[in-house]
């Protein structure tokens, strides 16, 4: 008798960057990462009387909808330029620092139309370990943006961690994935530990003025607003996705702080900001440097700018201390020449 297969842990991620929308590429890198894929072929029944209380006609099927939330805990630096190069902005290249270390440089663009980079998933188990015989149940999932990104650590100072939602074009089940990929064992962490806040009055300083000993935990989301399009070029093309648009996006930040002189003083302090009669622009930077080298002299790091408001306020509770909670809408700054920035400094040389 065989063993059983279909164990959790052998549940594997790997992905391949492509070139055009629904032509799947073999996967270059397993990411670290968890979470399954919903393929829903939206099977639909037709709306009709036919003398039944029960369905009595086949149903039908139209477009596929191909969705998967995927979870980086921890956030390791090397997956940062495919969260960024699919969700924020694509056709981003990693800048060679010199002896092995890479700058990725996304910055949302508010004014011209965006396109995203496309991955393939190979997803697998034990069920599909490329072995010769059946079971085979991986998947290749192609065409895969993000709807939806949301980062943060909290008042551990632990790992960053990441909440990504993805979109695909189309799937194929039954599909061997790419043999001999394994996840990095010395992948590189980025800490909330290693987060340093930063927050100006003015563009040109951005990430001049730290604020020490107060912010306790961190959340950035970026949504995505993806119009989905297809057309109708007769039964070849059926159904099929023939590209996305990127309509609309919100960017929200919210920081947790504790009540000091920066955040609550009565005069020139965030709170002060934030109910004030007009709205003040709040330049943001979080800044994580790692202990961890890159390269000789060049530290694994993740730098993200942001420009915004403080919109809301909230006070909650952290170990028995009244805490601030301000979220602020980042917005776009004509001075900056974007609403959000990444820069991540790691050793890959290429997304995924």
């Amino acid at each position: 008798m065989s063993p059983i297969v279909g164990f959790t842990r052998m549940r594997r991620h790997q992905f391949g960057k492509q070139s055009v929308l629904n032509t799947g590429v073999a996967a270059t890198r397993r990411l670290g990462v968890r979470g399954v894929p919903d393929i829903n072929p939206n099977w639909t029944d037709p709306d009709v009387d036919t003398g039944s209380i029960d369905p009595t006609l086949d149903p039908y099927r139209t477009h596929t909808d191909i969705t998967e939330s995927l979870s980086h805990d921890p956030l390791y630096f090397n997956d940062i330029p495919t969260i960024m190069g699919a969700g924020v902005i694509g056709g981003v290249a990693g800048a060679a620092v010199g002896g092995g270390a890479f700058t990725w440089t996304h910055a949302a663009s508010s004014l011209s139309a965006t396109t995203l980079d496309y991955f393939t998933d190979e997803f697998a188990d034990d069920a599909n370990n490329n072995d010769s015989g059946p079971p085979e149940d991986g998947m290749q999932l192609v065409g895969g943006i993000v709807e939806r990104i949301e980062v943060g650590f909290d008042e551990t100072l632990g790992p960053w961690t990441a909440s990504v939602d993805w979109r695909f074009s189309k799937v194929a089940a039954h599909v061997t994935p790419t043999a001999g990929l394994l996840v990095a064992s010395n992948a590189v962490i980025a800490f909330g530990a290693d987060t340093q806040l930063f927050i100006d009055d003015a563009s040109g300083g951005i990430g001049g003025t730290s604020i020490d000993d107060a912010m306790h935990s961190a959340s950035i989301v970026i949504e995505n607003t993806v119009d989905v399009k297809r057309f109708a070029n007769g039964s070849n093309t059926r159904f099929q996705v023939d590209g996305y648009g990127l309509s609309a996006r919100v960017i929200t930040a919210t920081l947790r702080f504790a009540k000091t002189s920066d955040i609550v003083a009565a005069l020139n302090s965030e709170t002060v900001d934030w109910l004030n009669a007009d709205p003040v622009n709040r330049y943001v930077s979080l800044v994580t440097t790692s202990t961890a080298e890159a390269e000789s002299g060049t530290p694994y790091s993740w730098v993200q700018n942001f420009s915004g408001t403080w919109r809301i306020r909230n006070d909650v509770e952290l170990g028995g201390n009244t805490v601030v909670e301000l979220v602020c809408n980042a917005r776009y700054d004509s001075a900056l020449g974007y609403p959000y920035r990444s820069v991540a400094t790691n050793t890959t040389s290429a997304a995924p």
